[in-house]
Parts: C-alpha cells; structure tokens; sequence
C-alpha cells in the first residue's frame, strides 16, 4: 500500500527541518569563532573587565607624586658591550638589545623581537616617551635578520624607522591585522606573514628550519583614537629543533593562557618576558605584568629559563626605570627562584644557551 503525506503537513515538516539545520549550523558557526574575536575587535578572554581607569593614571601622572621622574644619577641601568655570535653558533646566542628588542641566534639563523632603535616611542620625533638608554646595537652594526616576531602595534613595540631600516631582508611575523601596516611602509607582502594564536609557519633558511608559532597574549592594541583592538597582539614560539625561546611581548597576567602554553608547547629552554610598566596597577594590571606574575608566567610556561625585558629604556608607567628589577630581586626570593633561572640582563649583555638532544622535546 503506497503512503501518503498531505501537502500541508510536508510543507511543515519541509520547513522545520530548514529552521533545524540554520539554528545546528549557526551553533557550529559558534564554536569555530574563537573567543578572542569579538564583534569588530579582538578582546582578552580572561581580563577582568572594568580595571583600566585611565582617568585616574592621567590625573596622577599629572598632578600625584606617585609616578618617579628618571634621574641618571639614581637610576642607573647597567650596560655592556654586546657579543652577538658569528654565522654559525652550536649553542644559541641571546643578546638583549633594549626594551623588547631582543637578538636570538642560532644554527645560523638570527631573529629579532620588537625592533625598536629610534630614540622615541612616538609618532612624533619631537615628543612622546624618549629613551633614557641607548640601543646596545645600531641598526647597521646588526647581523643579516632572516626573522622578525611583533607583538603588537603600539609605537615602543612597532617602530617605523627600525621595520623601514630592516627593510625587506628579514620575513615578518605579525598578529592579525597588522600586514597592510607593513605593505603601507614599503614592506613586499611576501616577507609579511599574518597569524591568528596557534598558527604555525616553517621558516627555511638554507638547509635549516625555524618553526614560528603565534600563542596567545592578554594585551591590546592601537596606534591611534579611532583604531583599538583593530590588530591582534601575541606572544611567539621561536623554535629549532634542539631550542625553543618564547616571546611575551607585552602582557597581563590570568591563569588559564600561560598554562595553556606551557602544556601545548613542551619544553621551552628561554622564556623572555615582560617585568616593567606595571604601575598604577587599577589601570597596568590588565596588560602589563608585575615581576612577581613574570615569575608566575616563566613557571606556568615551563620554562628552562627566563629573561626579563622590558625595563631600563622608557619611562612608561609610575614604578620608574629601575623599580622593576629590584622588584625582581625581592619576587625570586619569594618564589625561591635563581638569578640563573630568571635573569635580569645589563643593556646590551649576551648570554649563551646550550641546546637540546634533538629527540629532547
């Protein structure tokens, strides 16, 4: 016997089954978005919101004697005379530059953090934050680059002169958002690649091989009023295959990210890592660690070792030049943490790293 279905029942049937598959497709559309790509901006998944009193920081920058003014002759900052490593290194060479700038080499193969070389953290060459240290090296004085990993867009981490002075030798790894900034200054869109946290890029030099990995971060962006949180931020994975150092770049602290890393990347033998620009904390906390969270970090990460960055060149924040290495000092024996472990560089000090048995990871 031959069933039968009235044409309005089918046409029922026809249209729930449509209404089913759009609500179970845009639940799939759902889970693919990850959490940090908000609605026309990217965002921190694990920032407390609501901490970032900018009113308050302006009117005690203004008008408090909460933030340190420098002063050369307390606030020294210790140098030294850089020793990069020639064309070929057995162990990796590490050479703090300044800042965020740091040299990584290794098998022949020379990265570089953040470039930042000019004498102001600014759009203009007249004013905004001015270096109270000197850059260890000269942009003329460094090795060929083959790589270079950018953290974000703000002008002490992104530094016109410094990417048009590297030019297009080195390859450029930068967060989303922020290739048409490099092709605007002159840089061929084939030395830029643009990732999303967790993509992963094999760079080849010769016969070897780096493996680039973008990893989260809890920070911001902008260059300007009308452009925040238009680019993304990271943190990097700079591996060979017998050394892995990871790049913070700049960042807040939360519990769920670094731990992330550490279980997803294995071994990481350097950990270079953010201490400074961390006061007041209601407006720094959220993007900005304290050394006793870089110390937190460089555990939840697992690293061999760690450096600390970012201190000693810019008067950004309240705490001042210096504070934040005395800082350290005083969260490592909390922590019960080794100089060796979690080292403060002098300005221009290179350290070598032994490296790994390849089946070591």
């Amino acid at each position: 016997m031959r069933s039968t279905i009235s044409r309005p029942r089918f046409f029922l049937t026809a249209v729930f089954a449509a209404l089913f598959t759009l609500f179970i497709g845009t639940l799939g559309i759902a889970q693919i978005i990850p959490a940090h790509h908000g609605d026309g901006e990217f965002v921190n998944p694990y920032e407390q919101k609501g901490e970032r009193r900018f009113v308050r920081a302006l009117w005690s920058w203004l008008f408090s004697d909460e933030w340190q003014k420098y002063d050369p002759t307390r606030d020294h900052v210790p140098s030294t005379q850089p020793q990069p490593a020639g064309d070929v290194s057995d162990n990796a060479t590490v050479t703090w530059i300044g800042h965020s700038t740091v040299l990584i080499q290794h098998q022949g193969i020379n990265v570089l953090t953040d470039p930042m070389f000019s004498k102001r953290a600014s759009p203009f060459s007249f004013v905004g934050p001015k270096r109270v240290t000197q850059a260890a090296l000269a942009l003329d004085d460094l090795p060929p680059i083959h790589a270079v990993v950018i953290s974000h867009d703000h002008y002490d981490h992104l530094d016109t002169s410094s990417i048009r002075g590297l030019g297009n030798t080195p390859v450029y790894f930068v967060p989303l958002g922020l290739k048409a900034w490099f092709t605007k200054k002159g840089i061929a869109p084939s030395r830029v690649i643009e990732m999303d946290w967790w993509d992963e890029y094999v760079l080849e030099v010769g016969d070897k091989q780096l493996l680039i990995t973008a990893t989260p971060s809890q920070h911001f962006s902008g260059r300007g009023l009308t452009n925040r949180n238009k680019t993304l931020w990271a943190a990097w994975s700079i591996a060979w295959p017998d050394f892995r150092a990871w790049f913070a770049g700049d960042t807040g602290y939360n519990g769920v990210q670094f731990r992330e890393i550490g279980e997803r990347l294995g071994t990481i033998d350097l950990g270079i890592i953010p201490i400074g620009a961390y006061k007041p904390r209601d407006m720094m906390g959220p993007v900005h660690v304290n050394p006793a969270e870089a110390l937190q970090i460089h555990r939840d990460v697992n690293a061999t070792a760690s450096m600390a960055i970012h201190w000693g060149t810019f008067v950004l924040s309240a705490e001042g030049v210096v504070t934040p290495v005395q800082e350290l000092e005083k969260a490592r024996a909390q922590a019960n943490i080794s100089e060796a472990e979690f080292s403060a560089f002098a300005i221009g000090e290179t350290r070598h790293y032994e490296a790994r048995a390849i089946d070591d990871r």
